[in-house]
């Protein structure tokens, strides 16, 4: 779970009536679950193991605009940060940091339903598409990652960023 990863992970919504959602690999071999903390005004999420039962990581939106998102191992220890511009939110440019020093550029599109992820060369390394219709109801998402710089956890808890951002700029923009 903390080590590099290459490879496509699927994050679907949390069902209408519930709060946990299972992460799987692109064939379907079942890696986390991720649980919401629906009522939360930071956006709470936790990653957990498969089984649902071991804290893996905690993710949450750092910045007093919704704009920073950070996400902590279970002993509270750096794993990332994600920061949007707070002029074009997730639509827009942000960046990623590490723990190890390096960061990630992000950029999503307009409909705030498809971001790229480039290391410091500019070399793209990883995409996030939410799946489904453009009126779909739920973000279901696909993480490629195409070069191991995150791991499992790491990624995960990047593309649930992205979506809380997203879900904050819509709720905001409503």
């Amino acid at each position: 779970m903390h080590t590099p990863f290459a490879g496509v992970l699927l994050l679907p919504d949390s069902p209408v009536l519930g709060s946990t959602s299972a992460v799987t690999t692109g064939d379907g071999l079942p890696v986390a679950t991720i649980r919401r903390r629906v009522w939360s005004s930071r956006r709470r999420f936790e990653i957990l193991d498969a089984a649902g039962t071991s804290l893996l990581a905690t993710g949450s939106q750092a910045g007093m605009w919704g704009n920073k998102y950070e996400l902590m191992g279970p002993q509270s220890e750096f794993l990332l940060s994600l920061k949007f511009s707070g002029w074009t939110g997730p639509t827009g440019r942000g960046v990623v940091s590490l723990p190890d020093g390096r960061t990630l550029a992000t950029r999503g599109n307009w409909t705030a339903r498809e971001f790229t992820m480039t290391d410091e060369a500019g070399t793209p390394v990883a995409e996030l598409h939410t799946r489904g219709g453009v009126f779909a109801l739920g973000r279901n998402l696909a993480f490629e990652l195409r070069t191991p710089m995150l791991s499992i956890v790491q990624a995960i808890g990047l593309a649930q960023s992205v979506r809380a951002a997203v879900e904050s700029a819509t709720a905001a923009a409503a």
